[in-house]
Formats: structure tokens, sequence, C-alpha cells
């Protein structure tokens, strides 16, 4: 929270800023010149003790780099108080930050704010369900503050450094999703053995993903947390300083995650805002974000934000495609997902009566400007975040039930104003051209739960992409045409997509303004300009 420019370490600034908070008084430069000597002379006295001592390990950790402070350092200070028995100091800092006697974070009210995620809240407001610049930039600090061996990857035991704030040190789209979203409109999906492939395909790269492995350990994670982390005792003290290792004795079932890079990192935060923005934010409140780093306080110069220059692809651009899978064969709709995150194996579908999420980062080449395709084409970041809706989420629903559900898809998918965002992009309605059951249900879903305002495109999936025994695509072609949709895209289940149409499609959807995804949206278009001629000339009359 106070280490600004994610060094790892505390300035002067710094430590004057965490002065300051906590007890609302300015610590001037003499003090923290004596605060400094006390702690290399405290350092100097344990050095030698351990020196002296056969049986002690060396300790590696320095309590000061650079004329600033460490975590040890830090530490060291709050040691130097505890030992003293002014335990009020300690408490003071722990309860100013939140937390309460049994060492619970409380998040504030503003960011826990209920109508924050309620889907029919009449302040909805779906810009909250993206990430900001703030946001951004702090995440994006904190990838490179914890990359432990100077690559492009976060490994996994980065990964529980980050998250030791937590009990069980796991990012919040792993397993502690469940209790963490609970009553949520989707969760994050959890696959187990799913290794997208890393290499270029036709054009399309594909970003490393999460992976997860249920394993049962009794050993505790590598960074898990400890007060006192680099066995700092002073061996003079009345009191003991505190060891909580043997919390580490407790067993728990871990997931051992795979290493992301710096756009996976970020994908999976995007995917997170957008399933619940409360608890994405709570969750980057206990990481130590508390808003804009450069407004909060004034003793500090602006903070220096990450810049593009050492953000892979930071120059590049990027868009985000959020869609919605709907579709009454529940398979076929995990094989058009799996392939646009770049999946070509199978698993077993997900039982789970809730809508469940999942995300990927691919690059593509795009023409720089979507309504001229002539243009020059420039590779382009999509962070692609899909939520499937499985076919008993609505089935099984009551007249009523339906009808909340179409509240809910109204506010995820229609926005609420001429210049509001929305929460998803687009619906993607999934059949299977020789069913007319699941054409029919498509039908259901698109007249049932979306309204004229909301965009969507029809997904048309055959077994093979040779066989002909199917019938003809004209029915669904003239129903499109009626509408004055785009046509249904056609997917064969047995390819593998390695030229991304379905993607492309994607792409043209949500970027390019000529496409034709809302119902009859040139015809409106032409109407709302007839009304604005109208009124203008009402108005020009009244005026002469």
């Amino acid at each position: 929270m106070f280490d600004l420019d994610r060094d790892g370490l505390l300035s002067d600034d710094e430590l004057m800023a965490f002065q300051n908070k906590i007890w609302g008084a300015t610590l001037i430069g003499r003090d923290v010149i004596e605060w400094k000597n006390a702690l290399a002379h405290h350092d100097m006295i344990i050095h030698r003790r351990e020196e002296a001592s056969v049986e002690s390990d060396p300790r590696s950790e320095d309590v000061m780099v650079n004329d600033k402070i460490t975590l040890t350092g830090f530490l060291t200070i709050i040691d130097i108080f505890i030992s003293q028995n002014r335990l009020e100091v300690p408490w003071t800092v722990l309860w100013t930050l939140g937390y309460d006697d049994e060492l619970n974070l409380h998040i504030p009210e503003s960011i826990l704010s209920p109508e924050c995620d309620d889907l029919d809240a009449i302040n909805f407001d779906p810009s909250a369900w993206r990430l900001n610049a703030s946001e951004v930039d702090f995440l994006s600090s904190i990838f490179y503050q914890f990359q432990s061996d100077g690559g492009a990857m976060l490994s996994s035991e980065d990964l529980n450094s980050i998250f030791s704030v937590f009990p069980i040190p796991l990012p919040p789209w792993s397993v502690r999703s469940k209790q963490l979203l609970k009553g949520c409109f989707s969760i994050p999906r959890i696959d187990e053995d799913v290794t997208p492939p890393t290499s270029l395909v036709a054009g399309v790269t594909f970003d490393p993903e999460i992976e997860e492995h249920n394993i049962t350990s009794a050993d505790p994670s590598p960074s898990s947390p400890s007060i006192s982390p680099s066995g700092v005792t002073i061996s003079s003290s009345p009191l003991p300083s505190i060891d909580v290792s043997k919390s580490s004795e407790l067993d728990f079932t871990m997931h051992a995650i795979k290493p992301l890079t710096y756009l996976s990192w970020m994908n999976h935060w995007h995917m997170f805002c957008t399933l619940s923005p409360s608890r994405c934010r709570a969750e980057l409140f206990s990481l130590g974000h508390v808003g804009d780093i450069r407004t909060r306080s004034k003793d500090l110069h602006a903070a220096p934000t990450v810049s593009p220059s050492t953000i892979p692809d930071g120059g590049t651009k990027t868009i985000f495609i959020r869609a919605l899978v709907l579709g009454s064969n529940d398979q076929t709709k995990r094989f058009i997902i799996n392939n646009l995150h770049g999946i070509h194996h199978d698993y077993a579908v997900s039982s789970s009566s809730q809508p469940e999420t999942s995300c990927s980062v691919v690059k593509v080449m795009l023409p720089k400007n979507m309504n001229k395709s002539m243009q020059n084409e420039t590779e382009t970041v999509v962070h692609l975040i899909v939520t499937e809706v499985p076919s008993s989420y609505y089935l099984a629903s009551s007249a009523s039930e339906k009808k909340l559900l179409r509240k809910k898809f109204i506010a995820l998918l229609e926005k609420q104003n001429a210049i509001g965002d929305r929460v998803y992009d687009v619906a993607m309605l999934v059949f299977d051209t020789g069913d007319e059951q699941s054409w029919g249900y498509a039908k259901d879903i698109e007249s049932n739960l979306l309204t004229g305002n909301m965009p969507r495109i029809f997904v048309g999936t055959r077994e093979n992409q040779h066989d002909s025994s199917y019938p003809s695509v004209c029915e669904y072609q003239n129903y499109c045409k009626s509408m004055d949709l785009e046509e249904p895209i056609g997917v064969s289940l047995d390819e593998t997509m390695v030229d991304s149409p379905l993607l492309h499609h994607l792409v043209r959807c949500t970027q390019d303004a000529s496409f034709r995804s809302i119902p009859h949206g040139e015809r409106n278009k032409r109407l709302a300009a007839i009304k604005r001629n109208a009124y203008g000339s009402a108005v020009s009359c009244l005026s002469a």
C-alpha cells in the first residue's frame, strides 16, 4: 500500500506517508535518520551474534538496501516495539489498515457496495465491470514486483507469494472462487489437465493459460505468510518475537498453478472483474490497491506508472470480447469455446447448472480500421472472456425465473444509455444444423431472453464438414435475413478451426460498425435519423 514504486523497499517519502496514515503525524527527516541508524546498529549486533553462534544459520536478508528500508527492516522495527512491550504499535497499524482483533481484514463498504453486482439495481453501471486505469497499472506493477526469475512469466512460487495474504494462497479464479463468488451470475471454469498450445497457429498465437491439478499436501506453500519471515529475534527482549510457523502444519487442498505470462495474468483479472466487480476490487484491496496511488498522499510526488515500453506488447492494439454462449447442446458449446481458446482435445462437460466463464489471450492480424478492409493489417491482442450458459439453466426455470433471467440479460447485454457500455459484447446462439429442436431452442432463447438492442450471432454446427445429409440452411438464412442479421456462421465439429473463422467473426461483430448483429439495426438507425431531422426542423420553425 505504501511501496508506491513497487521496488520492494520503503523510501523516506514512503515511510513518512506510512507514519502520516497510521498516526496522523509527520515523521521528520531527523526521525527517519535515527530509525535507520537504529536498524543498522541492530543489524550489526544480530550479525555478530549469528557469526558467534554455531547453531544459527546466517541470515541473507538485509534491513536496508540503497538507503531504503526492506521488508525485513520494517518487520525489525515492529519487532523492536514488541520487545519493548509496545504492543499497541503493531495493533494500531493493523486496526488502521482494516484488521480486527481476529486478524480478519474488513473491506470498506465503498468497495463491497451491494448494488455494484446487482444486475437489477436502479443505479446499475456496466462500466464498473471493467478494470480502470489505476487497477490495470497496479496489477502491472504487481506482476513485475513479484517476477522472480527476470523472465516473462510469474512462476507458481511467485503466484503463491502474491496471494500469500489469503488463508489459501491461490488466485481468486481458482478453487477459491466457488465460495468467493457464491450468488454471482457466473463462476470461473476450472478444468483438469488442460494445456492450451503456445505455438503460432495460422496467424493466431495463444497465450499460456492457467493449469490446475488437485493435489493434497501437508506441506505449506513456500511463501506461507509469516510475521517474522527473516527470523528476526531480539535476544534481550522480555517478550519473544511472534512465531506463526506452526500454522503451516495445517493440512489443506492446494492446486499447483501453471506460470502465467503478463498477458495471461491481466486476462484472468479482466475475466474476474467481469464476474464480480465488488469481489474483484475486494481482492485488489487485500493485495494493497486502495485507489489511484497518484492522489493518495500530498507528501509524495506523482508515483510513476508502468511504462508501456516495459510491458509485453504494450504498444500493440488491444481489444476485449466478452461473449455469452447459449444453446441446447452443452457438448457442442464446450467444443466451440475450447476452439476459441485454442484447446483441441476433449474432456468432460461440466455438470454445473451455473454459468461458467473461461478466458484466453490471442494475437491476430487485423486491419487497422475494421471498416476499411483494404488497409494494411496489424497485430492485435484479443482478450477473450466467454461465459457458457448451460441449457438446464434456462430449461429448468419456471416462468417467474425466466422473467428474472431476462432482466439479468438486459443488464448484461443491453446498453443502459446511448454512450454506455455493456457487460457482455455479444450473445452467441449455438444450434445443430441437423436438429430442428436445437434450432427452435436458439430462436426461443432469442425471443424470450434477448431484446431488440442486444447484439447476437448465430453459430450453426454439423458433425462433419463433408457430410451432405443435413438439410438446407435456407431456413436459417431466411430467418436472419428477415431480422436483418448476419447469416449463421458454420462450424464443423471435426475441424480444429486453425484459421479461426469464428474468432474473426466475433472480432467483426464487436469492432466492425457495418456488422449486422442488432435486429433491424440499419432500419432503426434510419428511423432515428428521420426523427432527429424532424425534431431539428420543428425547432428551427419555432425559433423562426
